[in-house]
């Protein structure tokens, strides 16, 4: 992960403070150290674990056991809520193509399409910001989707 994009996370999280007076959510965010600190698996029925600390051992056998890994950019596991900033090329040539735009960090449809998957077999909330979208539209999502996700509506300065 790029610094500007470790800075992105770091501004959407303090959005969330903002938004949050009292505070509700706990979001992590996962700075792609080895840590693994939003490292999730989750299998075919939506049981998920919180798994930071993942030797390649236990990798392995979370795997036999039908687990995937995924790494979400900021994670709240009391609230089940992922927030993941989704970015898009600036037209560059290559293979891999989204939306007619090149793929980065060697993402295609088909693992955003199993994140999403299985996201949602494990009852995780998300919401995806993308990059090219104008600061003010991803503003708005974050707060209404914060609103959406939380039981108390209170929490929220307008």
């Amino acid at each position: 992960m790029g610094v500007q994009d470790l800075q992105k996370l770091f501004e959407i999280n303090q959005q969330i403070k903002q938004i949050d007076k009292k505070n509700y959510y706990n979001f992590i965010i996962d700075t792609d150290t080895k840590e693994g600190k939003t490292r999730i698996v989750i299998d075919e029925f939506g049981t998920w674990k919180k798994t930071p600390y993942l030797t390649e051992k236990q990798a392995t056998e979370y795997r036999k056991k039908g687990f995937r890994q995924f790494v979400p950019d900021l994670i709240d596991f009391k609230n089940k809520i992922i927030i993941e900033y989704q970015e898009e090329s600036k037209g560059r040539q290559g293979v891999l193509r989204r939306r007619g735009k090149i793929n980065k960090k060697g993402h295609d449809e088909f693992s955003d399409e199993d994140k999403d998957i299985f996201y949602e077999l494990a009852e995780f909330n998300q919401l995806k910001i993308w990059e090219n979208t104008s600061q003010t539209e991803q503003d708005e999502e974050l707060k209404n989707f914060l609103k959406k996700n939380t039981n108390n509506r209170n929490n929220f300065k307008n």
